[in-house]
């Protein structure tokens, strides 16, 4: 029996969604045409605005044409460049996806000494085709643990960048939305500490010390309220002209999800000293200055005290601001990742007390220490931990294993070091 030959064309428009249902409609009476995208064939449903159809435009065997369209109006456009035109005949390169998606790529998780032009070797496909697909601009800049959509073939590369660029679009939509803020008065136990928390209610750390003002995170007092958010991000104060926009994009949030967490309108005045939730964000080491993003002053602590390397390893992901290369979003990585092999053991940077040996949520298991001058280190996504909470332990001493427990891409240390909960990049620090 011979296969079909179908060519399908990508087309983009942007039309009211009656008119679409309209002309295509034509075509399913005439053609009997499968639907995508709709709740009901009467053309009513108001979420379709503009997008792109899918048009079966010719069929040799008996001259039918069909059509499959129009998309929600949060799909992805095309531009010109983006316009695609491809032949299916069962090939080998294309499979359905549990949804009905060709997937015409592979998901790729980048290793330990990948390089592109490696990837791109073992999967068949030239550097430029892997770049393209990704929208990545320098082939040069991999990270451990990074995603890469590699196509099946050099055909596939705009179908491929199509649905890189949903992903993007969809975590842009996620970012964009958050949750009403409730904020709970927890009262300090004995025992707690700020780690032991941030795990219980399953938020980032970044959470806790975003939402109170702390002189020492290593001391809680039992019986003092801690306040925690149903959600993770930080409180801030507005000072004096701050608009919701430019708070938004010096914390690398979306107004949007501001807006939503906090129950405001576009329209709402900020007053300074109004207390703002700014969802997903965290405490970073930078502020404001003219307009600049710069750095805090160091700590009193320097380097010359001895801050030692936890462990011996490549740095795979700096302290500060990173943007995922595939995902999209704007991030304050917190501490330095450093990759080593799984259960290689990890040393106290400097020596400190234990006030927290478990797990903690996305950071796994984690060990916490801290020093004078309201200084903490922390250790996290370990395989083992070898201390428990109250031991004092001396600079160098071992206190757990390399692994890749909690939201971890591969075998790493993840360091921090915080001054009063604010995090600091570690290289300044280190001896």
């Amino acid at each position: 029996m011979k296969t079909r030959r179908r060519i399908v064309l990508f087309i983009m428009f942007t039309v009211t969604a009656s008119l679409t249902y309209v002309c295509v409609s034509h075509a399913a009476k005439s053609a009997g045409a499968l639907w995508s995208g709709f709740d009901s064939q009467d053309g009513t449903n108001s979420g379709l605005s503009s997008g792109y159809v899918v048009v079966d435009a010719v069929d040799t065997r008996n001259g039918s044409t069909n059509g499959i369209g129009p998309f929600r109006a949060n799909e992805p456009s095309f531009s010109d460049s983006d316009l695609v035109l491809y032949e299916d005949e069962d090939e080998p390169g294309r499979a359905v996806s549990d949804d009905g998606l060709n997937v015409v790529w592979k998901e790729v998780q980048v290793a330990a000494g990948d390089t592109l032009s490696k990837i791109a070797e073992k999967h068949g496909v030239t550097i430029k085709e892997i770049m393209q697909a990704n929208e990545l601009t320098d082939e040069h800049k991999l990270r451990e643990g990074q995603v890469l959509y590699i196509p099946n073939s050099s055909e596939y590369v705009l179908e491929t960048l199509a649905y890189v660029r949903k992903l993007k679009n969809e975590e842009i939509s996620r970012k964009k939305q958050a949750k009403a803020v409730k904020i709970t008065n927890y009262v300090v136990k004995d025992g707690d500490t700020l780690w032991s928390i941030a795990n219980a209610f399953d938020l980032d750390i970044n959470s806790l010390f975003g939402c109170n003002k702390l002189s020492d995170s290593n001391v809680l007092k039992v019986g003092a309220a801690i306040r925690v958010p149903n959600q993770d991000g930080i409180m801030v104060a507005v000072k004096s002209g701050q608009t919701l926009d430019k708070l938004a994009k010096e914390y690398g949030v979306f107004m949007e999800a501001v807006l939503s967490a906090n129950e405001m309108s576009p329209s709402d005045t900020l007053v300074a000293g109004r207390e703002i939730f700014l969802p997903g964000a965290k405490v970073s080491a930078f502020v404001e200055s003219n307009g600049a993003r710069v750095a805090v002053a160091r700590s009193s602590v320097s380097a010359s005290q001895g801050f030692g390397w936890p462990v011996i390893g490549k740095i795979s992901s700096p302290f500060g601001w990173r943007k995922d290369p595939v995902r999209g979003g704007r991030d304050f990585h917190t501490g330095l990742d450093i990759r080593a092999p799984r259960g290689r053991p990890i040393a106290a940077s400097q020596g400190g007390k234990v006030v927290h040996s478990g797990w903690m949520g996305g950071y796994g298991k984690t060990i916490v220490l801290s020093h004078p001058s309201g200084i903490t280190t922390l250790y996290a996504h370990c395989s083992s931990l070898l201390v428990k909470v109250g031991t004092n332990v001396k600079r160098g001493q071992r206190i757990a294993l390399v692994g890749s427990t909690g939201r971890s891409t591969g075998n790493h240390v993840h360091f921090e070091v915080r001054k009063n909960g604010t995090p600091m990049n570690p290289l300044k620090y280190i001896k």
